[in-house]
């Protein structure tokens, strides 16, 4: 609203005030989000879980995923000879 009204809230003198409370309000709720966020990503059990749930449809169709990212295996037979 002041942001709206700025060309009044400047001739009243409490532009200063307005920025330092909207400063304080930005640091406040930053706090009260992110602090939460932080705090569990110090957790193992957070990792596993947000794995589980992004990749829930292959963990229940038994999918591994190791066996995609190590690629073909090797026919070590072949090289003994």
């Amino acid at each position: 609203i002041a942001q709206a009204l700025k060309p009044l809230v400047v001739r009243a003198g409490i532009w200063g005030s307005v920025r330092t409370l909207a400063r304080s309000y930005e640091i406040v709720i930053g706090m009260l989000l992110f602090t939460p966020v932080a705090f569990l990503a110090w957790f193992p059990f957070v990792s596993e879980f947000q794995t589980r749930m992004l990749f829930n449809q292959a963990f229940s169709r038994g999918l591994q995923i190791s066996r995609i990212l190590g690629g073909p295996k090797k026919d070590r037979s072949a090289g003994n000879t």
